[in-house]
């Protein structure tokens, strides 16, 4: 595991979860229109595309709505949140809702690609990705000597230990047990998994992907190989491909 991946762990979980917790929106993905058949709904920020016959409708989330995908008493896995209410997210979230419109059967991977402009691509995290994360957190007390606090002493200047600090013992506590089962449960009831997609039915959930640079600015989004079967006979696979922009600021 990426030493980050465990600070941010373990900075989510060491916190009194939604206590004041303030989240502000200075950076958010929005769909851009261009690409023949694809609607856009200004409302949501979110856009679709239909295409032989099955929908997929795709929207970035900011802070704010990641942050009110679960009720105040859930700890969140996808945002780290300071001692004094400070949000930062921690990964780049799309939802993604599929509808079968009109075959016996489709199929869709859990896999989606992000591809930013300088042609650097994120593949989306699976549930086994956070899976494997929370099975690195332990509930484990630490007890070590605290570093001696040095004083400059008097009008000499002269450098001194102060006792009292030199001999209290510091302890840091990795937490793991409830907190860290409740984040992993969240993790797999959101995350897209995606499967077979009978007719009229649809499937929906999360593509987390690791957190964007700042300065990417323009995306692209693949959903690959939707396989649309006529009964058990693969029929054809297709590819969906949705444009949004990174913005710096305020949302309107």
């Amino acid at each position: 595991m990426r030493p980050l991946e465990v600070f941010c762990l373990v900075g989510l979980i060491c916190v009194f979860v939604g206590c004041g917790a303030k989240p502000e929106i200075d950076i958010y993905i929005e769909p851009v229109a261009g690409r023949e058949g694809t609607e856009i709904n200004q409302e949501l920020g979110s856009v679709a595309i239909e295409q032989n016959g099955v929908a997929i409708m795709i929207e970035p989330l900011d802070e704010v709505e990641v942050y009110e995908l679960l009720a105040d008493d859930e700890i969140n896995p996808y945002l780290r949140i300071g001692r004094w209410g400070k949000v930062d997210p921690l990964y780049t979230i799309f939802e993604i809702r599929v509808k079968n419109l009109d075959h016996p059967r489709v199929a869709i991977d859990n896999m989606a690609i992000l591809i930013d402009e300088d042609g650097t691509q994120y593949g989306s995290l699976p549930y086994d990705y956070f899976k494997d994360l929370y099975k690195s957190v332990r509930t484990t007390d630490i007890y070590q000597n605290a570093y001696p606090y040095r004083y400059q002493y008097g009008r000499f200047n002269t450098p001194y230990y102060d006792p009292y600090y030199e001999n209290r013992i510091s302890r840091t506590t990795s937490y793991g047990s409830s907190e860290v089962h409740s984040a992993q449960m969240i993790a797999r009831e959101t995350v897209f998994d995606g499967g077979k997609i009978f007719r009229n039915g649809q499937r929906s959930g999360l593509l987390v992907f690791d957190l964007l640079d700042r300065d990417a600015k323009d995306l692209k989004l693949i959903v690959p190989e939707v396989m649309i079967f006529d009964q058990d006979r693969l029929k054809t696979k297709m590819d969906f491909a949705f444009d949004f922009r990174q913005i710096i600021g305020e949302k309107k």
